[in-house]
C-alpha cells in the first residue's frame, strides 16, 4: 500500500432534477446491493477535472490570439467589446 497526500477538498453545492437525484440514489442503492461502490462526489470531480481542462485550454488559445493581434497592431480586443457593448468574463 503507498501512501498517498490527501488533498484539502471543499463542498461543492449545485441544484439538480428531482428525477436525476431519484436516479443517482437508485444506482448507489444498487452497486451497495452488489458489492460495489457507485461515488457520486468522484464522478463529479472526474467530470469536471476533464470539463475545467477543455474550458482552460480554450481560453489560453484565446488569451494568446489576444495577446498577438495587441503586439502585432496595437489591437486591444477587451477595449473593443467594451466599445460593443460586449462584456467577457
Amino acid at each position: 500500500m503507498s501512501l498517498q497526500k490527501k488533498h484539502p477538498k471543499v463542498s461543492l453545492n449545485i441544484k439538480i432534477p428531482s428525477d436525476l437525484d431519484f436516479r443517482l440514489k437508485r444506482a448507489r442503492k444498487a452497486a451497495r446491493d452488489q458489492g460495489l461502490m457507485f461515488n457520486v462526489s468522484q464522478e463529479v470531480e472526474k467530470f469536471l477535472e476533464k470539463e475545467i481542462k477543455k474550458v482552460e485550454r480554450q481560453l489560453s488559445i484565446d488569451e494568446e490570439i489576444k495577446n498577438n493581434l495587441e503586439d502585432l497592431g496595437g489591437l486591444n480586443i477587451d477595449k473593443m467589446n467594451e466599445i460593443n457593448g460586449l462584456i467577457i468574463i
